[in-house]
């Protein structure tokens, strides 16, 4: 279902179908990074998605009540010449996304993902999907 609906929004935004696949794909993969690390593999536990629309960009935020990390500079990519399946997520969803923002707190976790509109493509008012 969140596929289906970050392709969707990506295309009423104006992004091309590759482009909006490419944004699938890195929220799916901050969905999945959610699942494997905040919630250490463990499938029951929530993940909210908010999605807003405005002027010049598209947002992202995804919510969970998961372990934050203990190491934030962890959250960085390993190196691409370090060779073994796994551990690109991060240097997916930094390659498509415009800013990507991480926010740790008592009670839950936020990662912001934000996707720039072209000057052509921009909307007039706002929207919030959640």
């Amino acid at each position: 279902m969140v596929r289906s609906v970050v392709g969707q929004l990506a295309g009423l935004c104006g992004f091309e179908e590759d482009e909006a696949r490419f944004i699938v794909v890195a929220v799916d993969e901050a969905c999945a990074n959610i699942i494997r690390h905040a919630y250490e593999g463990r499938t029951d536990g929530d993940i909210r998605l908010t999605c807003s629309v405005d002027n010049d960009r598209m947002e992202f935020t995804l919510t969970d009540r998961g372990r934050a990390p203990r190491d934030v500079a962890r959250l960085q990519p390993r190196s691409l010449e370090e060779l073994r399946p796994g551990g690109l997520g991060m240097h997916l969803i930094r390659s498509v996304m415009d800013e990507v923002r991480f926010r740790f707190g008592e009670e839950e976790n936020q990662l912001q993902l934000t996707k720039l509109l072209h000057p052509d493509r921009r909307v007039q008012t706002g929207a919030i999907i959640e």
